[in-house]
């Protein structure tokens, strides 16, 4: 597989979007949180990874939800 930016031999896939990534445009992430919930339910699950990889056109960002609704701050 090549990297989405440079077409170099990849290395990993982003793990945002999914683009696979070289050495030069992947960078290291402590961890990566993915949460869903049901708003019907309340019911929420998350998945933790750690020591992922993220390609440079990635922005990760938090988001608050409230009863359905953003937050914002």
């Amino acid at each position: 597989m090549k990297c989405w930016f440079c077409e170099k031999d990849a290395r990993g896939m982003c793990i945002a979007c999914g683009r696979a990534v070289c050495h030069e445009h992947g960078y290291k992430m402590d961890q990566f949180t993915h949460a869903k919930s049901d708003t019907s339910t309340g019911y929420a699950s998350y998945f933790k990874a750690y020591n992922v990889l993220k390609c440079k056109d990635c922005k990760v960002e938090w988001e608050n939800w409230e009863k359905g609704k953003r937050i914002l701050k």
